[in-house]
């Protein structure tokens, strides 16, 4: 594997928070967090949990 420029290793950082962010998801109808988002009751459907690991990835990939 070639040895990345970092102008080529930014470009693929950000490129990758991209594809990470269009990967979120959206609560289903059933979801109890759809129904009442100001609500207690926890997420049904999974997409906290996927858009909760999303979310660790892209501040891994922070570049601060």
């Amino acid at each position: 594997m070639s040895e990345l420029s970092p102008a080529k290793l930014i470009e693929k950082i950000v490129r990758a928070k991209v594809k990470l962010e269009n990967s979120k998801m959206i609560h289903r109808n059933s979801c109890p967090i759809e129904s009442d988002p100001e609500g207690y009751a926890p997420c049904s459907c999974g997409a906290s949990k996927t858009n909760s690991a999303i979310d660790a990835a892209i501040r891994e990939l922070n570049i601060d």
